[in-house]
């Protein structure tokens, strides 16, 4: 399944609001609550690939950056 950063959050957010309410079954809470987890997995390592990137381009960019 493709997923993008942005979609993926949104859907996040709704199960947090899903799980903060309480007209919501145990078996569903379990369900949201294991989709929520891999959600935020998914997002932690795109975060930190994009991060990774940006080190990378300040690093070789880093003559351009310091005004050299």
């Amino acid at each position: 399944m493709q997923r993008d950063y942005e979609s993926s959050l949104k859907e996040l957010e709704s199960i947090i609001k899903d799980l903060e309410s309480k007209d919501i079954s145990l078996e569903d809470s379990i369900k949201k609550y294991e989709r929520g987890i891999e959600l935020y997995r998914y997002l932690d390592n795109v975060l930190k690939e994009y991060e990774g990137k940006v080190k990378t381009i300040i690093k070789e960019n880093k003559d351009v950056l310091e005004g050299d």
